[in-house]
């Protein structure tokens, strides 16, 4: 299971935690990157960091590809091709 994984089947309790405790230990460029994005997200409609035409975005390429009609590509995928640019 991949870290992505195991984080959407954590609670929202146990992630305020694991992301506390990464506060804690984290550099300060971290905490400053972090605190920055809960701004963006406080003065925004606290509901998302992406705005409205981006969210149009994704459900638009996201219907595309469960339609089929978008070319995905695995990361090893990607990594591959860049190497030969």
């Amino acid at each position: 299971m991949s870290k992505l994984e195991e984080t959407l089947k954590m609670t929202s309790k146990a992630i305020k935690k694991k992301v506390i405790e990464y506060i804690n230990h984290a550099e300060d460029n971290v905490v400053e990157a972090v605190y920055k994005m809960l701004q963006l997200y406080e003065d925004g409609d606290n509901k998302s960091l992406m705005s409205d035409e981006q969210k149009s975005e994704i459900e638009r390429r996201s219907i595309l590809y469960r339609q089929g009609a978008l070319k995905s590509s695995s990361w090893t995928e990607v990594k591959k091709r860049t190497k030969k640019i």
